[in-house]
């Protein structure tokens, strides 16, 4: 079982030709709105991979958190675990995204930022009954510290997703099991250039010295690496596609991640588990599939892919290569 406690947002898209430049107006092509947030779209995808996954989050009493939340009802058997917070907004996130599929947002996060220490530890039977707890950034720092201390007191496997990126405490290193930055994320957390492959295993050693126990960066198009203690590196390049929206590909390979971490927990039978860098070379693989799946399609959440078609993913890749031909 996994826990996915993080944000919850409104996503407010406007697809465009290119982004304006400072002073400059566009006309936009299409305007959509759709249920986003990092950690709402992580939960999400990891339960349409088929894990049994609980949303924990945090939505304003307003109209757009009463729609978020019997959207998020359908996909989860548990939505009791999202609350409503008087006084304060839902999350909202206003995204731009150009004719290339890339994007820029700005999040404004009103509820989520009501997370705290205390409200943390009311949720420890729920950190506590799952396998895996799975977090990012877009809560306050000591919430996710503290849920980080709790899972590992706990024996809960812990994955962080960094983002949006922010310099970490020295002592949350140690509680973090997997954590799963970007380039440019794993650029900000040590204070190192990352855009050659000796720098980013320079980088690494740097997290690994920090406590971090393993290591997945995310490259965009050009796939992720593996980094292991050892420094050994293994490359996972990504599947070439005709990406129409990248927004919530680095989500949906975290959930697709973390799906797999927790299949491998319920086979084995110790009670503590460090996945080997083949057992994470092969949940990458099934995330790298997941993530080609999600840019092919328009918004966040209605991007994210079923356990079948992740599956049937050999047959719809080559009948998007021949398409594309």
């Amino acid at each position: 079982m996994i826990t996915v406690i993080g944000s919850i947002n409104m996503d407010l898209v406007v697809m465009a030709d290119r982004a304006p430049d400072a002073g400059e107006t566009v006309l936009g092509n299409n305007f959509y709105q759709v249920f986003g947030g990092k950690g709402a779209n992580q939960a999400v995808a990891a339960a349409r991979c088929g894990a049994e996954t609980t949303m924990v989050g945090r939505v304003g009493n307003d109209s757009f958190g009463e729609t978020i939340l019997k959207g998020l009802k359908r996909e989860f058997a548990d939505g009791a675990a999202i609350e409503k917070i008087d006084g304060v907004p839902t999350g909202i996130a206003v995204i731009l995204v150009d004719a290339k599929g890339q994007n820029r947002i700005t999040v404004i996060s009103g509820a989520n930022h009501t997370f705290n220490e205390e409200s943390i530890e009311a949720l420890c039977p729920v950190i506590t009954r799952s396998r895996v707890l799975l977090l990012q950034l877009e809560i306050p720092l000591d919430a996710v510290h503290r849920a980080l201390a709790i899972a590992r007191e706990e024996g809960v496997f812990t994955i962080l997703n960094p983002a949006p990126a922010l310099e970490l405490p020295s002592d949350t290193y140690k509680y973090i099991d997997l954590l799963t930055p970007n380039e440019s994320e794993l650029s900000i957390l040590t204070g190192l250039p990352t855009g050659t492959r000796p720098q980013q295993i320079e980088a690494a050693r740097t997290l690994y010295r920090r406590g971090v126990k393993s290591l997945i960066v995310t490259l965009g198009s050009f796939g992720s690496l593996c980094i292991d203690h050892e420094e050994n590196v293994k490359h996972i390049p990504a599947y070439r596609v005709n990406a129409i929206d990248t927004t919530a590909a680095g989500d949906c390979f975290n959930g697709a991640v973390a799906c797999e971490i927790d299949r491998m927990l319920a086979e084995q039978s110790t009670d503590t588990f460090a996945p080997t860098t083949d057992e994470l070379v092969r949940a990458i693989e099934f995330a790298t599939k997941a993530s080609a799946i999600s840019v092919t399609k328009i918004g966040a959440q209605p991007s994210l892919p079923y356990r079948h078609e992740i599956d049937n993913f050999d047959d719809w890749f080559r009948a998007q290569t021949e398409y594309n031909c």
